[in-house]
């Protein structure tokens, strides 16, 4: 046994008997779902717009329409009052429709102030999943085998716990998820790990301040497929056994605005978000800062995102700058690394029917040689641009309201500072198109088909001369939400 999966082992060890005295602590106050939780039975959440009130306890004075009321009677808040209950849909809240129910938008809680919590407790919530995963990959490096087959299984889990003290109207939360993994295709530290780690005050759905390790504002949806930690996702590279330079790093990602998008994988990095919903009833600003250290540089970052929604309108967009300086400039480290960019899109709703989304991003990263004197690394510096869209349909709505069938697409670029022999710029491309079905059972357990295509061109000094891999992938994927 290596050093590194003995001590994975110790921490999973340490980690288990906490996640079991928790899980087993929620089971206890464990609501059963009311007719409106969307995860709870057939057909669609309530709107608030379309009548919900405000819970007793929440007196709000804001212009965003609260969430429904959605626990039962016997709910866990009645049995153990303040202790400990299942999230109700409540606490997921839709003053305009997310998107087609059960679809990537109506997942996605678009900025809004959430988990919804007007009483003082401790909510429950999370999800599972299992990927089964295909992909043939076919290479245009004639220095290599001109295909390669893989098959993988993955799967994550997540618990999310969220104790909350409210009056009322001001609120502080804390909130903690803990994962579980399996071998992913883009592994986790360990086998068990956290996603959020935050803490947050405010008042209910008016603003708050947010400090910790948590996702910003999404502004670059991608639809039914192309998921993070999956093949679609990747796209089409040289094999990574054949230690070839044109890897999955040398394959341009998808650029949302995401440097500083998602949750810092450094330890020591951190956010701090002030986050607004009262200014005007469509709008939900964020305003991030992040800070901290990876053990070798240094980390401070800007990142305001806003995202205006009408329901069957939305608008998002959002820059970012990232800088990163080192500790000790000495000749084996950058002087500096600068992130900056933009990105935005826009996405339509006609429910029950209908929903399709445009997205564009464009980012220049550049870094300076501690040995160079300040001068910039050609290699490290350049430009990244993306665009692409989906959309999803319910085909039979009145029939199969819980089928959805969905197709998208992204096309990337990058291009580096160095030069060839002939003066050109180092550059790659990437294509990945998908289509994919998915059926939702009681709200709860979703099964999805995901087919992808992907196709890259690869031109740098690496490369003798420009040649295209692509790659044909499958995925079914299912999704336990509770």
């Amino acid at each position: 046994m290596n050093e590194r999966s003995l001590e994975d082992r110790i921490r999973y060890s340490k980690l288990t008997p906490i996640l079991a005295g928790l899980v087993a602590f929620a089971w206890m106050g464990t609501a059963r779902a009311s007719d409106a939780d969307p995860f709870a039975g057939d057909g669609p959440q309530v709107n608030a717009s379309s009548g919900g009130a405000a819970p007793a306890a929440v007196p709000s004075n804001s212009n965003v329409a609260p969430a429904p009321a959605a626990s039962p009677a016997s709910s866990a808040g009645a049995i153990v009052p303040g202790v400990v209950e299942q999230l109700p849909a409540s606490a997921y809240p839709e003053p305009v429709t997310r998107g087609l129910y059960g679809g990537p938008l109506w997942l996605d809680l678009q900025g809004l102030q959430w988990p919804y919590m007007p009483q003082s407790g401790v909510g429950i919530s999370g999800y599972g999943w299992i990927d089964g995963n295909y992909r043939l990959i076919r290479s245009g490096n004639s220095a290599i085998s001109p295909r390669y087959t893989e098959l993988l299984d993955q799967g994550r889990f997540l618990l999310r716990i969220t104790p909350t003290y409210t009056n009322g109207s001001w609120f502080v939360q804390a909130q903690a998820e803990f994962v579980a993994n399996t071998d992913q295709y883009d592994p986790s530290s360990s086998v068990a790990s956290v996603d959020d780690v935050w803490v947050r005050t405010g008042n209910l759905q008016m603003w708050d301040v947010t400090v910790g390790r948590f996702q910003a504002f999404d502004v670059y949806p991608l639809g039914m497929g192309l998921d993070l930690n999956t093949y679609e996702r990747q796209g089409a590279y040289d094999p990574i056994f054949t230690n070839t330079p044109n890897g999955p790093g040398a394959v341009p990602p998808i650029y949302g605005a995401d440097y500083l998008l998602y949750r810092p994988t450094q330890a020591k990095v951190g956010n701090v978000a002030l986050h607004l919903y009262d200014l005007w009833r469509p709008l939900r600003i964020e305003l991030l800062g992040q800070f901290g250290n990876d053990g070798t540089e240094n980390y401070l970052g800007a990142r305001p995102a806003a995202i205006i929604d009408f329901g069957w309108l939305k608008l998002r967009g959002a820059a970012e700058y990232q800088y990163k300086f080192a500790e000790d400039p000495a000749a084996t480290a950058k002087n500096t690394i600068k992130n900056r960019g933009v990105a935005g899109s826009v996405q339509v709703v006609f429910a029950p029917y209908v929903e399709a989304g445009l997205n564009a991003g464009y980012a220049i990263y550049d870094a300076a040689d501690a040995h160079a004197q300040g001068g910039e690394d050609d290699g490290a510096s350049g430009n990244r641009f993306s665009a692409g869209g989906f959309v999803d349909v319910a085909p039979a709505p009145a029939v199969l309201p819980n089928l959805l069938l969905g197709a998208g697409g992204n096309y990337a670029t990058l291009h580096n500072l160095l030069k060839d022999q002939d003066g050109n710029y180092e550059r790659s491309t990437n294509l990945q198109v998908f289509v994919a079905a998915q059926y939702m059972f009681y709200r709860q357990l979703f099964f999805k088909v995901v087919g992808g295509y992907a196709k890259s061109h690869f031109e740098n000094q690496a490369t003798t001369s420009p040649y295209d891999d692509d790659m044909f992938s499958v995925r079914v994927r299912l999704m336990y939400l509770y």
